[in-house]
C-alpha cells in the first residue's frame, strides 16, 4: 500500500510539470509579443503626434485637351524626418503615381511634388496627402 501512494504521488507530479512546462512555452511567448506590440505601437503614436504637414500651393497646367499636369509643394511642419516615397498622394480619392524633388522631408523644409498626365482639364480637384504615420492634409486646386 505504501508503493502505491508513492507511485500515485509521483505521477501526479510529473504530469503537473509537464503541464506548467506546456503552459510555460504557450504562454511567454505570447506575453513577449504582445509587449512588442505594444512597444511598436506606442511609438507609432509618438511619430504620430510629432508629424504634421501643410500643402503651401498647388499649380495646374492643362496638359493636352483634357489632362494637366500638378506641381504642388508640402512644407513639413512637424519635428521628424519624413520619407517622401512612403507618401500617398490622391486625387479626387485616387491614388496616382508622383514623383518628389527630394528623397526625406526634414522638419521645416520643403518638398516639391509633381504629377503628370491626370484627367480632367475644367473645375476643381480635391488634393489629398497621406505621410508614413497616417497623418493627412487635403487641398483643393483650380484646373484651368
Amino acid at each position: 500500500m505504501g508503493f502505491s501512494t508513492v507511485a500515485a504521488t509521483v505521477i501526479i507530479g510529473v504530469a503537473i510539470l509537464i503541464s506548467l512546462e506546456i503552459i510555460a512555452g504557450t504562454t511567454l511567448p505570447t506575453i513577449t509579443g504582445i509587449h512588442s506590440s505594444y512597444d511598436e505601437m506606442r511609438e507609432r503614436a509618438i511619430k504620430q503626434i510629432q508629424t504634421e504637414i501643410n500643402i503651401t500651393n498647388a499649380v495646374a497646367v492643362p496638359n493636352g485637351s483634357t489632362h494637366h499636369d500638378l506641381t504642388f509643394t508640402v512644407e513639413n511642419t512637424g519635428s521628424i524626418s519624413l520619407k517622401t516615397s512612403s507618401f500617398d498622394v490622391l486625387i479626387n480619392g485616387t491614388r496616382k503615381t508622383f514623383t518628389c524633388s527630394t528623397t526625406y522631408l526634414y522638419p521645416e523644409d520643403q518638398a516639391v511634388f509633381t504629377l503628370e498626365y491626370l484627367d480632367g482639364r475644367n473645375g476643381s480637384s480635391r488634393l489629398k496627402i497621406v505621410t508614413e504615420n497616417g497623418i493627412e492634409e487635403y487641398y483643393t486646386y483650380t484646373i484651368p
